[in-house]
């Protein structure tokens, strides 16, 4: 299957004239940071609409500056409340490139991968992981990513089904040009079948546990402390602020 991914940098997209050309879209929903900075994409919205409108598959990708695995569950706690109530085809991808991290090593870059997409799929979606060649080979554990998420790789200049077999996905070009789109877009091609419906209700809880037993959790010590504890409760779909007045309830007594 033939796609594309976009964000901003393409412009308003004519959709009308981009479906005809197209299998499915994956949609930049933003950058997620260190400092709480996460940013969303100024076309998010009205690529979304767009492509539920005209029926067009759709993936979701999350740029990442994220240093360690605290602040890629907090980018992920972020992207899904901009996420929230939408549906997708394809998974939610963690991109990571950034030559800002490149220097935390092969193992502190693949657990910011998986923390980011542990939310994700504590939440009900599909994950996966997008790099070049470069960084699968010599930044990411590829293998362990490989064995856990859906994998897209970009790698340019070649022929045929390049990756087809190893990865999910391949990004063969950034140089592609779509009718509906001005300038240059970035071209996939998708090996595997990975579309299938999917999203998040917000109304859905029947399988977590009740506030009271993960309060009980939490003074048997099981969710951290501080910022940590905000965050895995949110990125787990549970209100902080609920867990901890029946956590202070209970130490009362």
């Amino acid at each position: 299957m033939f796609g594309i991914d976009v964000s901003e940098n393409n412009g308003v997209i004519n959709w009308d004239l981009v479906k005809g050309q197209i299998n499915f879209a994956i949609l930049r929903v933003g950058w997620i940071g260190n400092h709480n900075n996460h940013t969303v994409d100024k076309q998010f919205e009205r690529n979304y609409n767009e492509c539920k409108r005209l029926g067009i598959p759709i993936g979701i990708y999350v740029y990442c500056y994220c240093n360690s695995e605290d602040t890629a569950i907090s980018g992920g706690s972020w992207t899904i409340e901009r996420l929230n109530g939408k549906s997708f085809e394809l998974p939610v991808f963690i991109d990571m490139e950034d030559s800002s991290i490149s220097n935390l090593g092969r193992e502190k870059l693949t657990n910011i991968s998986i923390a980011f997409n542990t939310v994700m799929e504590n939440n009900g979606l599909k994950a996966g992981v997008y790099a070049n060649r470069n960084w699968y080979d010599n930044f990411l554990n590829k293998e362990i990513l490989k064995s856990k998420y859906a994998t897209w790789i970009a790698h340019y200049g070649l022929s045929g089904q390049a990756y087809q077999g190893e990865h999910d996905m391949w990004q063969n070009s950034s140089s592609g040009n779509i009718n509906g789109i001005g300038g240059s877009v970035d071209t996939n091609y998708l090996y595997t079948d990975l579309i299938s419906s999917t999203g998040i209700n917000p109304s859905s809880t029947s399988t977590q546990k009740t506030n009271e037993q993960i309060a009980d959790e939490v003074i048997a010590g099981k969710w951290g402390n501080g910022q940590e504890r905000i965050n895995r409760l949110t990125s787990a779909g549970y209100d902080y602020n609920t867990i901890q007045k029946i956590v202070n309830e209970k130490m009362k007594h």
